[in-house]
């Protein structure tokens, strides 16, 4: 099997074990396969412009977009997901291990002060931009970037884009412009 079909056979396994969670939890908004699709490609667009090795933590996490699919692409990658809602907490670990993926999940706040901090914090759905930053700086080195999934027309001053297929961009914000609510 080629790389592309192992990726793609990885994102379909996910893909079925968030519709049959799914299906018992509300993990999702819709189960659309096309809704799905996007939520996957918008994920998969941040790939190419993550360097090899890099430490990155998706806050807010829920059904492990865009951190699980991101974990599949990229094997290098050091992923924890931080999640605080139990039953999203189940659904990330089992399907970390259903995967084979070599991910930290964890339960807990992301307004709580991290342990470590990464080289980059992924928000998506979480908070509008502003307040997105807000909440991830604490969890990012000073070298490091804040990336948030945002929709169509919205910005951040100093921030660079990625534009996604969907209309939106990955926003993406260095963390040393951004004051960690101490100074």
């Amino acid at each position: 099997m080629n790389r592309d079909a192992a990726l793609d056979a990885k994102i379909a396994e996910f893909l079925r074990e968030l519709g049959r969670w799914g299906e018992r939890m509300n993990l999702v908004g819709s189960t659309d396969p096309a809704a799905l699709a996007r939520h996957v490609q918008d994920a998969l667009a941040a790939v190419p412009h993550l360097p090899a090795h890099a430490s990155v933590v998706d806050l807010g996490s829920g059904a492990g977009f865009p951190g699980v699919p991101i974990a599949i692409a990229r094997r290098d990658l050091r992923v924890t997901l931080v999640e605080i809602r139990e039953k999203r907490i189940a659904f990330l670990r089992h399907v970390v291990r259903a995967l084979g993926l070599e991910v930290e999940v964890r339960r807990e706040s992301i307004e709580a002060e991290p342990s470590a901090r990464f080289d980059f914090a992924l928000l998506r759905a979480v908070a509008p931009p502003e307040k997105s930053l807000e909440l991830a700086r604490p969890w990012v080195a000073d070298a490091g970037e804040i990336w948030i999934w945002a929709g169509a027309g919205i910005a951040l001053p100093g921030a660079r884009a990625i534009p996604l297929d969907s209309g939106g961009a990955i926003l993406r914000a260095p963390a040393a412009a951004i004051s960690r609510g101490t100074d």
